[in-house]
């Protein structure tokens, strides 16, 4: 079904919602993805209602659903995929300079305690598990 409505994004996204509802009643399936699919697609289309439904069901099934700020879009998709928010994401690039905590919390306005918050959080996203791993997938996933 999802091959044949390729060339209809909006029912294809529809669909996924749709289905979704089903799959996690009785458990088959991969309901997240499809959910985060299609809510991605419905916020950039700026159709909040059916995001907003896609969000209400995620939530629902146990998903932990991101808040959408100013850039997230400009994530990679494959980094928004493991759940890194548009600050984490500020930071990822700002690792790759080789900035200490104290740094990246002067340039952005934070204390240098929600710093090592964030960096932790990446690592555990990411699975890299030394800063050094972190700024080298940094600088990795951000050519």
């Amino acid at each position: 079904a999802v091959r044949a409505a390729a060339p209809y994004a909006v029912a294809r996204h529809l669909g996924l919602r749709l289905v979704s509802e089903a799959a996690i009643s009785d458990g088959w399936g991969n309901p997240a993805d499809w959910l985060q699919a299609a809510e991605e697609y419905f916020h950039a289309g700026r159709v909040p209602a059916v995001a907003g439904a896609c969000r209400a069901l995620m939530r629902r099934s146990g998903v932990s659903v991101g808040q959408h700020r100013r850039g997230h879009l400009d994530i990679p998709s494959h980094l928004r995929t493991v759940g890194i928010t548009v600050r984490e994401y500020e930071i990822l690039q700002l690792l790759i300079d080789r900035l200490t905590n104290r740094e990246i919390a002067t340039r952005l306005h934070l204390s240098p305690r929600t710093v090592e918050k964030h960096v932790a959080n990446l690592s555990a996203k990411t699975g890299q598990r030394s800063r050094l791993a972190l700024r080298e997938f940094a600088a990795a996933a951000l050519r």
